[in-house]
């Protein structure tokens, strides 16, 4: 011990200078390995892979949102796309039975193809304009699941 002690007392400026190239070092190689990757990439990483192979075209969107906004008590239907999960929201008159307003969840599963039910969540949000107690509710099916489960159903949360 007393010879490293000694070592760094004859030698200060010397030992401090490789001491700041060294943190230097370790700095650059944490900056080029960790830090400027995650830049570059897009925020799903390799999760969309295959993507380009089940694309849902404008035409299936539209035709779903045409059959929704057919049945009883719908008002408007949206579509948003994030990575692997279709979004819907259906906008409901507050009168509109619970459990119809579930059964249109089926009316989105029916236009899809099964290829790429597999591929893609779907997830159904079902809402008033107006103050409900039962709207509104969130209803999930994952790429595995062959039913929709819902969240929320008829439940006020405090």
């Amino acid at each position: 011990m007393k010879g490293i002690k000694n070592f760094v007392n004859k030698h200060k400026k010397g030992c401090i200078i490789g001491l700041v190239i060294f943190i230097a070092v370790v700095l650059i190689f944490f900056t080029i390995f960790f830090i400027i990757p995650s830049f570059g990439g897009n925020t799903y990483g390799d999760r969309l892979d295959g993507i380009e192979e089940h694309e849902i075209s404008n035409s299936v969107v539209n035709e779903i949102e045409d059959n929704i906004k057919k049945e009883n008590g719908v008002t408007d239907v949206t579509y948003r796309e994030e990575g692997r999960i279709l979004n819907f929201t259906i906008t409901l008159e507050a009168s509109t039975n619970l459990d119809d307003a579930k059964g249109y969840a089926n009316l989105i599963t029916d236009s899809i193809s099964k290829k790429n039910q597999k591929y893609y969540d779907i997830q159904v949000f079902l809402n008033t304009e107006e103050d409900s107690e039962v709207y509104p509710i969130a209803g999930y099916k994952h790429k595995t699941s062959d039913e929709f489960v819902w969240g929320n159903v008829g439940e006020t949360s405090e």
